[in-house]
């Protein structure tokens, strides 16, 4: 079975993350009245940035089905091998956000830098605010790999690592006062380590482990397209994450969106997604997403302040529209020309690297 079709629909989910992610900012910024004010649905779309919390279950799943193999989950591949392939899929673009972002701050906006900010979201330091501020997911990305390896690379007892680092929200939250508190927006070394989206990678990481236990996984023909599918499932639990009025990174809301978010990707590892435009649109968006990603608060603050010197777009739907359309645009564009010929020029030089071998001693 082709494993690599079989993942499609992981991909339309990453696309979908993405959007939900930008509409949330593009309807936050338009409602600033720097930006004119133009406040939509009553600031219901800004739940859209809660498309992280299925992008932190998608990456438990992933890393699972990409490293570990059979029934013992061996890994397939060395730790420096794991360790070199996420630095060349993360870094090097998250280092030219953080940077292109800045500058853009610095000439445009005319602001101070704070650069303790961002020295921290280059070196991804674990510990207070980062800039730009979509960087803190990375960080939290980091804290998984690290634990992830010591878990899998290492012997069993790194296993007991996992179950710490999972159960250390409630632990910190605890320490708080109460388990209904939020871990965002403190930015101290434990909440941190101890946030509570720590259980939406574990849960992605369980289905993960499940799903290479009993690999071959048959695919699954839904009655429409995957693409439509998909893309209901993800507003939905935006939706309902709304509707029940939960907050970010509280332990109900993580564990809500974790366990529906969980089987959503479940769904979509297995969609059987036949060929046409319409999966290619899904494909090119989930390739695109981590650029959607990065880049996106860029074209939005640049965009939305030529909107206001211009005067047009005055509509609020009709600016929200062509706002997120035009960063979706801009996005893919950079992914197209930079971010995928320069991850596979660094795969290729670290592979070239790696099959010469070190040096004799005598050289």
């Amino acid at each position: 079975m082709n494993q690599k079709r079989e993942l499609i629909g992981i991909q339309f989910l990453r696309g979908f993350c993405a959007l939900g992610v930008v509409i949330g900012h593009a309807a936050g910024m338009l409602a600033k009245p720097k930006y004119g004010g133009l406040e939509i649905l009553g600031g219901m779309l800004e739940i859209g940035t809660l498309g992280v919390d299925i992008f932190f279950i998608i990456s438990g799943f992933i890393i699972a089905v990409v490293v570990l193999n059979g029934p013992d989950l061996a890994p397939r591949m060395s730790i420096g091998a794991f360790l070199r392939r996420r630095f060349i899929r993360i870094v090097p673009m998250m280092w030219l956000a953080i940077v292109s972002y800045a500058l853009l701050q610095r000439v445009f906006a005319r602001e101070g830098i704070d650069l303790g900010a961002y020295l921290r979201a280059i070196f991804l330091v674990p510990y207070s605010v980062v800039k730009p501020d979509i960087i803190w997911t990375l960080r939290q990305e980091l804290i998984f790999y690290i634990v992830f390896a010591l878990c899998f690379f290492w012997p069993r007892w790194g296993r007991w690592v996992l179950v710490l680092w999972l159960v250390s929200p409630i632990a910190f939250l605890l320490s708080l006062g109460s388990i209904w508190h939020t871990t965002a927006y403190i930015d101290t070394f434990w909440s941190v380590l101890c946030s509570t989206v720590n259980l939406e990678f574990g849960m992605g990481l369980a289905l993960g482990i499940l799903w290479v236990r009993h690999a071959p996984v048959p695919s699954l023909r839904v009655p429409v397209h995957p693409f439509w599918l998909l893309a209901v499932a993800s507003c939905a639990i935006v939706g309902a994450s709304w509707a029940l009025g939960l907050a970010s990174q509280t332990l109900p809301s993580v564990l809500f969106i974790g366990s529906v978010g969980t089987l959503v990707v479940g769904l979509a590892a297995r969609a059987d997604c036949p060929d046409g435009w319409l999966t290619a649109l899904g494909r090119l968006l989930g390739d695109a997403s981590y650029s959607i990603y990065l880049f996106h608060l860029h074209v939005l603050a640049g965009f939305l302040a030529i909107r206001m010197k211009l005067g047009v777009f005055n509509n609020a739907p009709v600016a929200l529209v062509v706002t997120v359309v035009a960063a979706v645009a801009v996005s893919v564009a950079i992914h197209l020309w930079i971010e995928r010929p320069l991850t596979q020029r660094l795969r290729a030089k670290f592979a070239g690297r790696a099959a010469r071998g070190p040096l004799p001693v005598a050289a």
